[in-house]
């Protein structure tokens, strides 16, 4: 798997490959730091996931160039950046996942980067916040949850925080396989095929009544 790391620091960068470097699955890592390095070089080694920060001056910002980023691999973003609205503008313009640098070790990244290979939506602390936020305190006039059973919306809750089967698994104190099955026999009934399409339908906003 070819890993593209797109950053203005390179610090940043360096410690990045350093981090990719160790992951089993990584066998190709691309640097680039601007926006117009990043296109050139997204171009020329077509990375299967990109780590994309959102800061780059001079030049065009990892918001804009993530559409046409997105078309041809996953990206997540990886950025110091906690601002609401840039958190929904990535994930509305194609992003896989949103998280904040410098709270992740190998095991976070690697885990990211296998979620989002496998086509699951990685969403940090500040990410799921967001997300969850107007989600949650409109919960009940979400006509989504009346399709589904009590456990399923909880587990759907948990999985649209970006936690893996494992870790949902042992908070509510049942196996990885019994989530699993919750997960399936949920999204025929919220009309999606994958956990991707799930947490995308599950964490969009309650319609509002004039």
């Amino acid at each position: 798997m070819k890993v593209m790391v797109v950053d203005d620091n390179a610090i940043v960068r360096l410690g990045l490959q350093s981090v990719l470097q160790r992951i089993e699955a990584v066998h190709e890592v691309i640097e680039a730091d601007s926006a117009f390095s990043a296109l050139e070089a997204h171009h020329a080694h077509s990375p299967d996931i990109i780590l994309l920060d959102i800061f780059m001056p001079p030049g065009r910002s990892g918001l804009e160039i993530l559409p046409e980023l997105a078309r041809d691999a996953s990206v997540i973003m990886l950025t110091s950046n906690r601002d609401p609205n840039s958190i929904r503008e990535a994930l509305d313009a194609g992003a896989r996942g949103y998280l904040v640098h410098g709270q992740l070790g190998i095991n976070e990244v690697a885990g990211a980067i296998e979620t989002c290979r496998s086509g699951g939506l990685v969403l940090g602390r500040e990410a799921a916040d967001v997300m969850l936020s107007p989600h949650t305190q409109d919960a009940s006039n979400n006509p989504l949850r009346a399709q589904v059973s009590d456990r399923e919306a909880e587990i759907l809750d948990l999985a649209a925080t970006g936690m893996p089967n494992s870790r949902i698994a042992q908070q509510l104190f049942l196996s990885e396989r019994t989530v699993k099955n919750y997960l399936n026999s949920a999204y025929p009934k919220i009309q999606v095929h994958s956990r991707a399409e799930a947490i995308a339908i599950w964490l969009s906003p309650p319609p509002t009544h004039q």
